[in-house]
């Protein structure tokens, strides 16, 4: 990709001023419990709280209600989390579905634990 406009923004807070541009592609590399990192990382099991799981999901439901205004029709969104659980990836990608009426293009877990290396999500949708 040559040509492309970035920026940066809250996008979890309601008073997020929305650009009146629309995009063809939003990558959306949203915050989230990090369990894909865990093999690299194996202290972060040890303090992690699984009731922060639905926190991330929250979060990441505000983030995708912001930005997919800006998503032209036609357009693209690459949703990725480093994340293994199904409530941060599998139902992110159900509430885009039922929400926006987004299609699934493809949704995949990238394994990374087999090649000492990051486990991550990315599903690709289309408004």
């Amino acid at each position: 990709i040559r040509e492309f406009k970035s920026f940066i923004a809250d996008l979890s807070n309601q008073s997020y001023q929305r650009s009146t541009e629309n995009y063809q592609l939003i990558l959306a590399d949203v915050p989230c419990s990090g369990s894909g990192t865990w093999s690299r990382t194996p202290d972060q099991l040890f303090y992690f709280d699984k009731d922060k799981i639905g926190e991330w999901a929250s979060l990441q439901k505000k983030i995708l209600a912001n930005v997919i205004p800006s998503l032209q029709a036609g357009g693209y969104l690459l949703y990725i989390t480093c994340s293994v659980f199904k409530k941060e990836n599998e139902e992110a990608v159900k509430f885009l579905q039922q929400s926006f009426q987004l299609q699934l293009v493809k949704m995949e877990m990238l394994k990374g634990y087999d090649k000492k290396a990051d486990t991550l999500f990315a599903a690709l949708l289309k408004k």
